[in-house]
């Protein structure tokens, strides 16, 4: 394990992980003024298990967000997952000492954190497809040269990268389909979806509080982080 920094960070890494299972829970707690929150983001991605997929995804579709939120004392939970991963390793910040917080059946770190505007939109709409939101968190995502990937770009240039695909919405979004999203998604005025093969190794970077993670996600959930711009 690395050094504990004093805001509790640990620095953690894993390989050989493209097409893993994982999950995502946000635990929201309200603006006392305003009708903003802050929510904390706890990711299964880094911890080894000795599951299937099928199992985890089963594991994770049972959990509750209404009873998550009473158990780590939110507002709201946001179930985000399940999910498979896209990059061939991670190196990111974890916080809490690097401590496990188990949800429902599923060990998962404290990687992060995001601010919304207005929770009250959020929930009601979940995650509105093709609107950017920042995540503060310290992660490099590395993609190896020749793999194929999954790219969004938006109506002034934007490129983004999709790290994870979600089979929430649609349990048959396996990564062996991604190639034929773009005929499924229902892409706004502007956007395109395209699948390059990388020519060259890329490392997709964000530093919580100087460079944060900007993120859209598609009508199925999947995850994508901007990859051109600052």
């Amino acid at each position: 394990m690395s050094t504990v920094r004093e805001d509790g960070a640990v620095l953690v890494s894993a390989e050989n992980l493209h097409g893993m299972h994982h999950g995502e829970i946000v635990v929201f707690t309200k603006d006392a003024d305003g009708p903003g929150a802050f929510g904390v983001l706890y990711n299964s991605l880094g911890l080894d298990d000795d599951i299937t997929g099928e199992e985890y995804d089963a594991r994770f579709r049972a959990l509750d967000a209404d009873e998550l939120a009473k158990d780590f004392g939110g507002d709201v939970v946001f179930l985000n997952g399940p999910r498979r991963w896209l990059t061939s390793r991670i190196t990111g910040l974890v916080f809490d000492e690097a401590k496990t917080s188990m949800v429902g059946a599923i060990p998962m770190y404290n990687w992060g954190s995001v601010r919304l505007p207005d929770l009250a939109t959020f929930a009601a709409n979940k995650q509105p497809p093709y609107t950017e939101m920042t995540i503060q968190r310290t992660t490099e995502w590395f993609f190896d040269a020749g793999q194929q990937v999954s790219q969004l770009v938006s109506p002034d240039g934007s490129v983004y990268i999709m790290q994870s695909a979600s089979q929430h919405i649609d349990p048959d979004n396996t990564v062996d389909r991604l190639t034929t999203l773009g005929d499924r998604l229902s892409l706004p005025e502007g956007w395109t979806y395209r699948t390059p093969t990388l020519e060259e190794d890329l490392v997709v970077r964000a530093e919580a509080g100087v460079v944060p993670a900007h993120i859209v996600f598609d009508e199925y959930e999947d995850n994508y982080q901007r990859i051109d711009k600052p």
